[in-house]
Order: C-alpha cells, then structure tokens, then sequence
C-alpha cells in the first residue's frame, strides 16, 4: 500500500484560504478514540494520495518525522465546486478490526457466448456492506454465466466472506438478462406503399 506524507499544521496556521494559494491542502485526521488534528500536505501529494487508494479507499499515513504509519481511510473531501480544487480532507484512521459500512463495487464474470438479443444489464453497480475492515472485499465478482434471459440475480443473492452484512436491500436486482426487442429493417412492400399513397391522396 502506498505511503502519504503530511504534516502536523503549526500552532498559529495560515487561514485556510491562505493555505491553498500557497499549494498547501488543510487537511483534519479523525483517530481511532475519536480524537482530531490538524494537519495539512503539498496539493500535489493530495492529488497523488487519492489517485493510490485502494479498494476501499485506504492508504497509509505518515505524518512529520514519525516512524509509524496509520492506516487511514478518506470519509470526505470538500471540492471547490465554482473554480475546482480540493478545499479540504478529512481522514479517519482505521483498523483491519474496526467494523465499517463501505460501499464495494460488483463486477461480473461472464464467459458464455453472447446470445444474439439478449443483452444483459446491471442496475446496481456498488453494494453497501458492513463488516470488520480486514474482511471487506475491495470488489464482489458475480458470475452470470448461468443466467438466463428473463432471469435476474437480486443483492441477497450474492454470497458474502464472513462477518460481512448486506446493508442495501436484498431485493435490488444486480444483474438480469434481457430480450432485446428486434427492430425490422425490411423495406415496405409494393401493396403498403400503394396503400399509403392512396390514403395520403384521400386526405388531400
């Protein structure tokens, strides 16, 4: 897992706007006991440490001089939503034991040929679980190679690691087949087009 740097922010910090002109990110760090600092890092070690995050939206934290690194997670990041850019980050430090809802997104596995008209769709993407950190996946593969066209696979159907409850409902359908409605592209016969022509005469 990759490794962010910040620092601790000084006893008498720049205003926050006064950080951002200087490319520096206020940043806050939520600790296990519920405890806060502040802190603060380089935009582009930001933008970097977001891009490296893993399935579940972790990365490794180390702040000044410590030796130690906290695994954290990112619970928000406030964008400037007029000019863009990041105006803060909020971190909370996280445990492979700590128990959390997470959202996991469901990919599908899928080697059958495809059968002409029946195309299959996936009305839920991501599915909330909760469950101890360690045990969440950093994504759910389905296979519908079994699934039949006019079937669907709901959210409880999907086996679950251990220790890791469904929070979204059991009846949201993740996966279904179906029959694609066949347009026909055949040109009109002679007795249709005399038939409209004569129809369009009657009306003028």
């Amino acid at each position: 897992m990759n490794v962010f740097h910040a620092e601790k922010r000084p006893d008498t910090p720049l205003k926050p706007h006064q950080m951002r002109r200087q490319g520096v990110i206020p940043m806050a760090l939520i600790s296990r006991d519920h405890g806060a600092s502040l802190l603060q890092a380089n935009r582009q070690d930001v933008q970097g440490a977001l891009r490296s995050l893993d399935g579940h939206g972790r990365i490794d934290l180390e702040i000044g001089e410590q030796k130690t690194k906290k695994r954290v997670i990112v619970k928000q990041v406030d964008n400037d939503p007029l000019h863009g850019g990041i105006l803060n980050v909020v971190l909370q430090e996280v445990s492979n034991k700590d128990v959390v809802k997470i959202d996991v997104p469901v990919l599908s596995i899928d080697n059958s040929e495809d059968e002409r008209g029946v195309m299959l769709t996936q009305p839920t993407t991501h599915l909330k679980l909760q469950g101890p950190m360690g045990n969440l996946p950093a994504h759910i593969e389905v296979d519908v190679t079994k699934l039949e066209a006019g079937s669907h696979i709901n959210a409880g159907d999907i086996e679950l690691p251990e220790d890791v409850k469904l929070i979204s409902s059991p009846d949201a359908t993740v996966f279904s087949r179906q029959v694609v409605k066949a347009v026909s592209l055949e040109p009109e016969t002679a007795e249709e087009s005399t038939a409209d022509e004569a129809s369009t005469d009657t009306e003028g």
